[in-house]
Formats: C-alpha cells, sequence, structure tokens
C-alpha cells in the first residue's frame, strides 16, 4: 500500500508541475507511463479518488475534458434509423451475457443455501454427493481419469462440518453451473452417482489374481494369510452395499433441488435485448427514454454517456484503460471486463440500500438487493447459534463451552471451577428473556472475537474448550460452525410471501412472512402460536402455556426438544423450527467419529 501512495504522490507532483508550465521530472513521456501503471493498479478507494481528481487535471490541460453524456439526435435532417440490433451483435451478446451473470449469483446463493441446510443433517448424505458430483464432473474434462466413490460418512480427510468446505464446495458447483459443458457434467456425473454410487475399481481383477496366486504359495498359513493381508491393504477395502439405497436417495433429493436452478436459466433470444431496456443504448429499439426508480435493476450502455441518476442517486462512470470506474452515490468501485465471468461482479453498500453491479464489455447491470433481506439473514444466524447456547442437555454445555472458548480466545488460563455443571444452575433459574439475553452476548461476543482470530485457530481454541470441559470435539465443530456462519456468511432468507397461516416444518430452515394487521397463526408439531400486534403497537407472541412475549428483532422461545426461532425487520418476520442436537462428552471419544449423530 505505501508503494502505490507514494507513486500517486508522485503523480501528483508531476501533474502539478505540468500545469504550472513546468517540465515535470523525468519528461513527459515518463509521466505518461507513470500514469498507465497506475490507471491499472488495484488502489483501494481513497488513493482511487485522489489519482482521479489528478487525472482529471492532467486530461484537462491535455485538451481531453470529462466526457459528458451526449444528447440524441432530433429527427430533423438526415435520417438516423439504424437496424436493429441481431442475436450476434455487440449489445445482444452482452445483454445475454448480463443475464447469465444475474442467474449465476442467484444459482449460487441457492447452492450455498443448500450447502449450509444439508451441513446440518446427521451423515452429511447430501453433501457428500454433492462432493463427489463435483469432483467427478471436474474429472470428466480430463479423460482417462476414474470416477471417485461417495465417500464415507464423517471421513477425516473432507472436514464436512467446516463452513468453509462447504462454502468451497458451493463456489465450485456455481462455477461449473456457469458454463454449459459444465452444466453437462454436472448432470452426467449426478446420473453415475445415482446408477453407482461406489464404481468397481478398475484393477479388482488384478487383485483377485494376486490373491488367488498368494493362496497357492507353498508357504505356511500364517505367511500367506499375511500375504494376502498386504496385497489388500494396497486396494481401499469394499464399501458396504447397504449405504447405497440411502445415497442413491439423497442423489434423486439433490437431483431435484438443482434442476428449478437450471431451469431458471435464461433462454437465448432471437431478437437481442428487449425494446427500452439499456440506458444510453446505440440502438432506437433497446433505447431507455430515462431509467426508472421503481424498477429492481437498471442495464447501461457505458460509452454511450459518464452519468444518470437512479432510485435518488448520482451515479457515474468513465474508463480507466480496459476497465471501467464506478461510482454510485458515495461508494467507489472498478469494473474489469476481462476478469473471468463469475468474477465480474461487485457489491456497492450505502447506509440504507445495497447494489451489485455486473459488467459485460462496455455494458452494465445495476441490482438492488434487499437490504431487509440481507438484515434478516444476519439475525437469523444469530438466532441459530443463540439456540444452540440454549441447549439445556449436559448442563447447558454449549453455554459453558462459549465461556470457555472466550476465555482460550483471551489467551488467559481456565478457569475450569467456574465452569462446572454446578455452575449451569443459575440457568435453570433464569427467565427465558434474561437467559436469550444472556446467549444473545455470548453469541456477539464471540463473533467479535473471531474477527482477530483465524479460522484454524479458532477451531483449535473451541476444541482445546471442549476437551477441558469433558465434550467430544463435534460439540466445538458445531458451535464454532455457527459462528462463523453469523459472521462470514449469513443466511439468505427467501422472498416473503403476505399469508396469515404458516406450516412449519420441523426441517429447521427459514420460512419468510409479510406481516399485516391480521394475526399470524404459526402451526409447530401441532401447537398454534399466535403473532399479532397490540394496542402498543408491539408484536407479541402468544403460545399455549406460556406468557406473551414481544418479538422485537430476535426471539428464542423454547420448545420440548427444539427451539422456535423468530426474526423480524420491519413487516418482515423470518420463523423456523430448529431441533436440538446431542451433546456427546469424551466418554464417545473412543467411538469412530461415524457413530457421532448429530441433527
Amino acid at each position: 500500500m505505501d508503494f502505490w501512495l507514494e507513486l500517486v504522490e508522485l503523480y501528483e507532483y508531476k501533474v502539478q508541475d505540468l500545469t504550472e508550465g513546468r517540465v515535470p521530472r523525468g519528461g513527459r513521456r515518463g509521466l505518461a507511463v507513470l500514469r498507465d501503471e497506475l490507471l491499472g493498479a488495484p488502489l483501494e478507494p481513497p488513493l482511487l479518488r485522489r489519482l482521479m481528481e489528478t487525472d482529471r487535471q492532467y486530461r484537462l490541460h491535455q485538451g481531453n475534458p470529462v466526457q459528458h453524456t451526449r444528447p440524441r439526435p432530433g429527427h430533423g435532417g438526415q435520417s438516423t434509423w439504424t437496424a436493429p440490433p441481431t442475436a450476434d451483435s455487440e449489445e445482444s451478446r452482452a445483454w445475454e451475457e448480463l443475464q447469465l451473470l444475474q442467474w449465476h449469483q442467484r444459482a449460487a446463493a441457492q447452492a450455498r443455501d443448500l450447502t449450509l441446510r444439508w451441513q446440518r443433517e446427521p451423515e452429511f448424505g447430501h453433501l457428500r454427493v454433492l462432493y463427489t458430483v463435483i469432483e467427478n464432473a471436474e474429472r470428466l474434462s480430463r479423460p482417462g481419469t476414474q470416477p471417485l466413490a461417495v465417500p464415507p460418512a464423517h471421513d477425516a480427510l473432507m472436514d464436512l462440518h467446516d463452513p468453509e468446505v462447504t462454502g468451497r464446495l458451493a463456489q465450485a458447483l456455481s462455477a461449473l453451473l456457469l458454463t454449459e459443458d459444465g452444466r453437462t457434467r454436472v448432470r452426467a456425473a449426478l446420473s453415475a452417482v445415482h446408477a453407482e454410487p461406489f464404481p468397481r475399481h478398475p484393477d479388482e481383477d488384478v487383485l483377485a489374481a494376486r490373491i488367488a496366486a498368494a493362496e497357492r504359495e507353498h508357504v505356511s498359513h500364517e505367511a500367506r494369510e499375511a500375504l494376502v493381508r498386504a496385497l489388500r491393504a494396497e486396494f481401499p477395502l469394499p464399501r458396504d452395499p447397504r449405504e447405497r439405497p440411502a445415497i442413491r436417495a439423497a442423489a434423486r433429493h439433490v437431483a431435484q433441488l438443482l434442476d428449478p436452478i437450471l431451469d431458471a436459466l435464461p433462454k437465448p433470444s432471437l431478437n437481442g435485448a428487449p425494446q427500452g431496456s439499456i440506458l444510453l443504448a446505440q440502438h432506437a429499439g433497446s433505447a431507455m427514454r430515462v431509467p426508472d426508480d421503481g424498477a429492481e435493476r437498471l442495464t447501461v450502455f457505458l460509452r454511450g454517456g459518464s452519468g444518470a441518476r437512479w432510485r435518488g442517486l448520482n451515479i457515474e462512470w468513465q474508463p480507466i484503460g480496459p476497465n471501467w470506474q464506478l461510482q454510485v452515490g458515495s461508494q467507489l468501485t472498478l469494473l474489469r471486463p476481462g476478469l473471468p465471468p463469475h468474477e465480474r461482479s461487485q457489491t456497492l453498500k450505502l447506509p440504507d440500500q445495497q447494489f451489485r453491479a455486473f459488467v459485460s464489455g462496455a455494458y452494465m447491470t445495476l441490482v438492488v438487493e434487499s437490504h431487509t433481506a440481507l438484515e434478516l439473514g444476519r439475525r437469523a444466524s444469530t438466532a441459530r447459534a443463540a439456540a444452540l447456547l440454549l441447549n439445556p442437555a449436559q448442563d447447558f454445555a454449549f453455554l459453558r463451552l462459549a465461556r470457555a472458548a472466550a476465555q482460550v480466545m483471551r489467551g488467559g488460563p481456565l478457569q475450569l471451577e467456574k465452569l462446572t455443571p454446578d455452575s449451569a444452575r443459575k440457568y435453570l433459574d433464569a427467565t427465558p428473556d434474561v437467559l436469550l439475553s444472556f446467549a444473545r452476548k455470548g453469541v456477539e461476543t464471540l463473533v467479535a472475537r473471531l474477527t482477530r482470530v483465524g479460522a484454524d485457530d479458532a477451531a483449535q481454541a473451541f476444541r482445546r474448550a471442549a476437551q477441558a470441559l469433558g465434550l467430544h470435539r463435534v460439540v466445538a465443530d458445531r458451535l464454532h460452525a455457527a459462528l462463523h456462519i453469523a459472521l462470514h456468511d449469513p443466511e439468505t432468507m427467501p422472498e416473503g410471501v403476505p399469508v396469515t397461516q404458516v406450516d412449519l416444518a420441523p426441517g429447521g430452515h427459514f420460512t419468510s412472512v409479510v406481516l399485516s394487521d391480521e394475526p399470524l397463526t404459526l402451526h409447530v408439531e401441532g401447537r398454534g402460536v399466535t403473532i399479532r400486534w397490540d394496542y402498543k403497537g408491539e408484536l407479541v407472541v402468544m403460545m399455549p402455556g406460556l406468557a406473551p412475549m414481544v418479538l422485537h428483532d430476535l426471539l428464542v422461545a423454547r420448545l420440548p426438544g427444539g427451539n422456535l426461532l423468530l426474526v423480524r425487520h420491519g413487516s418482515w418476520l423470518g420463523a423456523a423450527l430448529a431441533p436440538d442436537v446431542p451433546v456427546p462428552t469424551l466418554e464417545a471419544a473412543e467411538l469412530s467419529t461415524d457413530d457421532i449423530r448429530m441433527n
């Protein structure tokens, strides 16, 4: 960073010399070389603003003022009619690619949501199928490679409990879905996994022949058995055929969930961009007269002007070499059309809304991302982590583990005398609102500490704390994963629906509702939960056998065997039924990880 700062300051001095009539040190050629280097540099936004202001002075001095929006030609005089763009035109290709990039961004978010949901399964069945499909789809691009068998549950080399690992799986899947060849290979790999989860090893016949030869050797029985064991050790053990039905069922379910994602793929258009769809377009048929402030997206031909106003914000852009500098309100970013397609989007966060910009050549699409959905997703992830801490199993083991992990990450000694099972009695006596407030504060404290610690160091801290408390490491992994998601990868909430009756499924995923003046009834495992506005304008949750509870932004209501999670932002409410997870102790350490069952 200091290197680029010095170069920007040097550029400022040289431009100042030039504008004041002096020959810049190093000559004009040296100034031009320095300018080209800086315009392609990965500068931070504050430094980029300084460069742009200085470069503006340079271009004004060179007689090349900033380009303004060009006026549209009138109808008088010579005809300005141009032929409509064909499917092979630059505009049509850019329009189709921008639609594909937007679909890919939605597909990537849906893939991430699926992996987060599947990570809560006891045997990671869907994740193991997905891992195998991705690996085999990539192997299909390399002829001659052998397909991978579906790995066993809780394979130590896979770390499917780690949210970073599942995040990379979602990214790999979305990258494959971006191309037609990748989508074809994903479908082929998924069909192959369903047909045969455990492909036959190519050297099975060789192994059988070697074993038969070893059994004919004239040696002692013990030596013959040792030789056979040595031969078998070179090959993977055969898998239990009883696993096949469950894996095939998971493969069918993965295919069913991927089908709607693939069906939403944009279809190619014979006529190019729709009429009136592109601001400052070259062709009159696709040109938009003025930006629509009520629309959720805006597509612009960047070479057609230098600025526009949309949704109350000033939007300005200018070319910087092969790239485009974009400013939306107070936020500045650099769009790079030369990057791979899945990297050609940028997020711009403003105080009251958020945009995502996609670029294809000289065309850009700005999409409004719902601030409500983002905030609700953060609260949903916080609620899910707080629900873990409220699990009373093993004397509130998760809550005690959270306190122990905080001590470890602070670098101080573990005060085990304050973390004994007897210390948890006060939690049983606390009222639900006090206990929730304590759990939520614990989540926020740990999330703040995770921002200052690497993921691997944090995982080790949680495992060390769990060992000191006599808990199995899967408990530590579960709590660390929930906090990691709350910090780095909050849940994506589905679009809210205006209804008054909702049946909550026990799977743990959220349902979104747009609240109205009418009461909302949630059907939760045979009981009705009513949510309504009271005379004071507060949102009240009423459950049989419990006192009314006020829902501000987040509420975790204890139920037999689980928790009802409620999150709210304005009139948008999210609800989920999260079951409790088992809390194994170190007494289970002698068991293999395959035997640990987690919901």
